[in-house]
């Protein structure tokens, strides 16, 4: 299986606000998230291959990305959505520090050629995606966004666009989210810093939740996942 990441749906830290598309994820290096037990995973994983295996026993075996959303409860996880695609923002978390290669792999789904297992690099990794001001409400489009890309990649951090306007060499953004900026580390603390080092260096007007990946927020996380298994 692919690392596992969260997604933070809220618009506002300390998870806020209306739903979205997701404001930016986080996943660790050893490729769990801090708040899921064994149990969690091996639950969840479970879930996963039952599935992929009652398709292939009806005689429609399923080929390419499914991707499985999970809440944690005291029970265990729970099965929210199926997704035949890659997630949004959590194929930035995964995508990056894929060791195979890519294309080759996509050819393997299709001629049903897989590996027993796929390559994921040992690196934590944190995404935060800027957002027009008013996201997930009232969007503001056609605001000029700066980015620079070189100071970007000098910081250490990966850049993906995603739904901006460019008119006459600037860019702009529209009512979606406008692009993602990533960093990957040895740990979650250090992740998290590169990306926020990554995002010093986009200008304008929009809004970016600089919670996600904090290690205090992690921290509560924690403490809340260990109060609901109590009953709390």
């Amino acid at each position: 299986p692919a690392p596992i990441a969260q997604d933070h749906k809220r618009a506002y830290e300390g998870d806020k606000g209306p739903n979205t598309g997701g404001m930016g994820s986080y996943s660790d290096a050893d490729h769990r998230l801090p708040f899921l037990t064994e149990g969690d995973f091996a639950g969840a994983l479970q879930t996963m291959r039952q599935t992929v295996a009652a398709m292939a026993s009806r005689g429609t075996p399923f080929k390419g990305v499914l991707y499985g959303g999970f809440m944690a409860t005291k029970d265990g996880p729970k099965l929210l959505e199926f997704n035949v695609r890659f997630a949004d923002p959590e194929a930035m978390n995964v995508l990056p520090i894929f060791e195979d290669e890519f294309l080759e792999t996509c050819h393997g789904i299709a001629e049903e050629r897989l590996p027993s297992s796929l390559r994921f690099a040992p690196r934590a990794t944190v995404c935060k995606y800027v957002v027009p001001m008013g996201y997930g409400t009232h969007p503001r489009a056609g605001e000029q966004l700066k980015v620079d890309e070189d100071s970007i990649r000098t910081a250490g951090a990966k850049l993906f666009y995603a739904s901006v306007d460019e008119r006459a060499g600037h860019l702009y953004t529209t009512t979606s989210r406008s692009l993602a900026i990533v960093g990957i580390a040895a740990t979650l603390g250090e992740a998290e810093s590169i990306s926020e080092e990554g995002l010093a260096f986009v200008a304008g007007s929009f809004y970016a939740r600089r919670d996600i990946g904090k290690p205090e927020v992690i921290r509560q996380k924690v403490e809340r996942m260990r109060k609901i298994r109590e009953g709390r």
